[in-house]
């Protein structure tokens, strides 16, 4: 799996008037492969910003490397990341079936392969019973497992997650992270894990990141930044918001 650098990276919002917003300043960070890294900070710090520029889908300035390669040589599809967003996009007209499989569907798997890997991820999620109806008749909390299904299905080298049990009650969020833990454990992947809720980056982090003002302020172990005399993180940890 590629090792993910990311040197000095910078990005300028700039609005219809023409004013600028910086989301990330001076960012950089190493991360470990085969890690679960959580990334948490206030609204606004630049925690979904991180994950667009690393998918390619926001000009930056910086550095953001895939085993020493610097991704701006590559595209999108050549990063092989699978990304999971707070807001579910899932084709309406389609089955669930066919949502999960158009990711195998594309790369033109075969049609054996393909209903294998949509039933066994599936039965992983515990939506097997959801896969011929279409995404108006599931909950939401159905609707987000067949994005994170989708995202699963790739086996990429790298996965981001933005925030993804949003849409879960107390009981699902903790049944879905469980199982988000165990997919990157048992296939040794690497992820990087978008929350503003401090207990859940202690609970499903090998590591944690806090950003704040586009910056890495801290890093380290959950024992470690739960142990951290940082004033930001001692915020977070509270659940204070700086908004």
């Amino acid at each position: 799996m590629p090792k993910l650098t990311i040197e000095n990276l910078k990005v300028i919002y700039n609005n219809k008037k023409g004013q600028e917003t910086i989301a990330l300043d001076g960012f950089s960070y190493s991360f470990n492969e085969g890690s679960l890294h959580a990334i948490i900070g206030f609204s606004g710090c630049g925690k979904t910003t991180l994950l667009r520029a690393i998918l390619g889908f926001v000009d930056y300035q910086g550095k953001i490397l895939f085993d020493n390669v610097d991704a701006i040589d590559l595209t999108t599809q050549e990063r092989n990341i699978s990304y999971v967003s707070q807001q579910y996009i899932l084709y309406p007209h389609l089955t669930i079936f066919d949502n999960i499989a158009s990711p195998l569907k594309i790369a033109k798997a075969p049609k054996e392969e393909i209903k294998e890997r949509v039933k066994a991820v599936a039965q992983y999620l515990g939506i097997e019973h959801c896969l011929t109806r279409k995404p108006r008749h599931l909950s939401g909390g159905q609707q987000q497992k067949v994005a994170l299904a989708r995202a699963i299905i790739k086996k990429s080298q790298l996965y981001l997650f933005d925030e993804p049990l949003s849409n879960f009650d107390k009981q699902g969020r903790s049944e879905v992270r469980l199982m988000i833990k165990k997919f990157i454990k048992e296939n040794n992947v690497t992820a990087l894990y978008v929350t503003h809720d401090f207990q859940e980056a202690m609970t499903i982090a090998d590591n944690i990141v806090v950003i704040n003002n586009g910056k890495v302020i801290a890093s380290g172990s959950p024992k470690e930044i739960y142990e951290s005399k940082n004033p930001i993180v001692n915020q977070l940890k509270c659940g204070v918001n700086d908004e």
